[in-house]
């Protein structure tokens, strides 16, 4: 059911999207720096400035999870040398006290 709903959904995604660029062929002139300019459709522009801000969010989140992969095992190292010590201190014998 849930393959139905996100496939429709998608699909109507889809089909707006394709109106937008429908409606939007004109060119858009985009200039930079340096003299350099960039003819294309709007809707081409904005699906490729989209493309980007996905790809540069997906290596930021990379790179964070990366990061918090190499924690996590430096905490789960941390984690079993103390479950160790625990157990080597329940097995020293306890002396009379009186």
């Amino acid at each position: 059911m849930k393959r139905i709903l996100y496939g429709s959904i998608a699909l109507v995604v889809v089909f707006i999207g394709l109106g937008f660029a429908y409606k939007n062929a004109t060119d858009v002139t985009i200039r930079y720096y340096g003299g350099l300019a960039w003819h294309v459709p709007l809707a081409l522009a904005l699906v490729t400035v989209l493309a980007l801000g996905i790809g540069l969010g997906f290596l930021a989140a990379v790179s964070r999870m990366v990061r918090l992969r190499r924690e996590l095992g430096a905490v789960r190292k941390q984690v079993r040398h103390m479950e160790q010590e625990v157990a080597n201190l329940r097995a020293l014998p306890i002396k009379d006290v009186l």
